[in-house]
């Protein structure tokens, strides 16, 4: 189900620094699992007085044989977001169940060059950006089942649109961003990709192949967008189930509809340099220009929606 990239992107220089890469991607996630599972125990340790901390005490006695291990317990004490993240959880009681979502699905990615079905794509977004935005509400003390399917939908769009966002990278990887099932339906492979990105920087000099593959592209395109649109819509319509008080929260909504837009003025050409920086147009003036004028509507969207609490 996923493409084979061997010709292009393969060999065994490149295996072994992926290898390697993966395997320093999996010690951070594992050191994160353990720290963030490490404060929870403290927490359980100060509401229940019993034998947890010999328990914990034995554990740490023997991760510390390891001198990797040691090193990585060490570095908790001092890692500035640990220690933030320590004091929201025991400040406003956050669910655990959200951060370990959050790291398994991060975690899973790292094997991921593409995904086999929509749904899947939609489940990575629920799983990483609407826990995000779940901890959000709890921080705030929002804590009911309307606001949260509100978050969901959010989460969901713009886990859907960062996949999108991705294309350009991960191509530049071996991966496809497009699951399977869209990516067979519309045709589209990894020199499907490549083609079309050669068409979105030189427009002027593609010929009928590359504009077939552009086109090919855009459709898959198009239909990603819209699953996310209808997510994001439905959040905005819903909002006005949340508490004022939890409104802020929902503002990276504004960034996924900002996308959204800027989607629609290129066609839904993913890679147009506009939107993923680089090439002829986005150097010129009038790119500038453009470019200038979006990061102020950006700003504009975010300030009205943080003064009037809507989206």
């Amino acid at each position: 189900s996923r493409f084979d990239n061997n010709n292009t992107f393969g060999g065994v220089e490149e295996d072994e620094s992926m290898g390697d890469s993966s395997l320093a991607s999996r010690l951070r996630m594992q050191w994160w699992r353990d720290s963030i599972a490490e404060i929870y125990d403290h927490a359980d340790d100060n509401n229940n007085d019993n034998n947890a901390d010999d328990d914990y005490n034995n554990n740490k006695q023997q991760q510390q044989r390891d001198s990797v291990l040691h090193s990585l317990t060490s570095s908790r004490e001092h890692n500035p977001t640990l220690r933030s993240l320590n004091y929201a959880i025991h400040r406003h009681q956050l669910t655990h169940r959200f951060l370990r979502r959050i790291i398994e699905a991060r975690e899973g990615d790292l094997d991921v060059m593409q995904y086999d079905r929509m749904r899947d794509v939609a489940q990575y977004g629920e799983d990483t950006v609407s826990s995000l935005l779940y901890l959000n509400l709890e921080c705030v003390g929002v804590r009911d089942e309307a606001s949260d399917m509100v978050a969901s939908d959010i989460g969901v769009g713009l886990g859907i649109l960062t996949a999108l966002r991705s294309t350009g990278f991960r191509a530049t990887q071996g991966e496809c961003s497009i699951p399977s099932d869209l990516a067979t339906k519309h045709s589209v492979l990894m020199d499907t990709l490549w083609s079309a990105w050669d068409a979105s920087i030189n427009d002027a000099t593609t010929n009928e192949s590359s504009s077939q593959d552009a086109l090919q592209l855009r459709n898959a395109t198009m239909e990603m967008a819209e699953i996310a649109s209808f997510h994001l819509h439905r959040a905005r319509e819903k909002q006005s189930v949340v508490p004022n008080v939890g409104r802020p929260c929902l503002l990276p909504a504004i960034c996924g509809l900002r996308y959204l837009d800027s989607l629609r003025e290129v066609d839904y050409d993913v890679l147009h340099p506009s939107l993923v920086g680089g090439g002829s147009s986005s150097s010129s003036e009038h790119g500038v220009g453009a470019e200038r004028r979006r990061k102020l509507g950006l700003m504009f969207l975010l300030g009205r929606t943080w003064l009037t609490g809507t989206f």
